[in-house]
This record gives structure tokens, sequence and C-alpha cells, in this order.
């Protein structure tokens, strides 16, 4: 089961990497608690005003999914994210979670989500300020 849920996550990573996969560059845009939030600046695409962009979330402990006790633990989740530039809305478009021994418990594949506000100072605020003002390299 293990080996399934990797090759399916390894697939994902390569179809999100597209033809002309290159090495990510994580660059650090703030923390929240036990997380640190890294945006892959390799990954940025622009399409006018909406921005794509690679993001993570490593936990300094690993901690139970949802916080509920007696569920996997988990060290960190990546994904996909849209920023709308010009209205300072956000959405989830995949997500994986990784457990603290590095496999992967859950993948989303591409999901169809609504825009969502974004508080101020928050993590999802930082992506989207670091997204919208850098183009990929």
């Amino acid at each position: 089961m293990r080996t399934i849920l990797g090759s399916v996550a390894a697939s994902c990573i390569f179809l999100l990497s597209g033809p002309q996969a290159r090495a990510a560059e994580w660059v650090p845009v703030g923390s929240d608690g036990d997380v640190v939030h890294y945006v892959d600046a390799q990954s940025i695409e622009r399409t006018g005003e909406v921005v794509r962009v690679t993001k993570r979330a490593v936990y300094r402990e690993p901690h139970p999914i949802g916080d509920v006790p007696g569920m996997p633990l988990m060290k960190e989740t990546s994904g996909v994210v849209e920023c709308d530039c010009r209205r300072m809305q956000h959405r989830a478009m995949s997500v994986s979670i990784v457990g603290a021994d590095g496999q992967v418990l859950y993948t989303s594949g591409e999901m169809k989500r609504v825009w969502e506000s974004i508080d101020e100072n928050s993590p999802g605020r930082a992506t989207l300020d670091y997204a919208c003002a850098h183009e990929r390299q």
C-alpha cells in the first residue's frame, strides 16, 4: 500500500512539474506557530493577475492530522495554490500530506476550489505577496 501511495505521489509531482522540470528553490515566506512556510520560486507561473505556485508547510515537530489524537503524525503538507494578485484572494488546487516517516499519507489530486479571502499577516498572505512580486527565474 505504501509503495502504491509513493508511486502516486511521485507521479503527481512529475505531472505538476511539467515538461520543463527544474530543481525546486524553496524560499521561506514566514512561520505560523510551529509551522514554517515555503514557496518554490521555480514553480511560479503567471497568467494575467493569477499566479500559480507550489508551496510547503513544514512542522517543527510532527503532529496528528487535524490535531486529532490518534490520527497519523504528519511532518509537512505541500501543494499548488493560485493567488489572485488584484483581488488578494487564493485557492488551493492540490494538497499532499507527508507523514513523520516521509511517506505520503494523502494526495488530493487536482481540486476545483473557490477563491477565498486572505487574512492580513497570515501565511497565505505571505505566499501571495511573494508570488505576486516575483517571476520564475
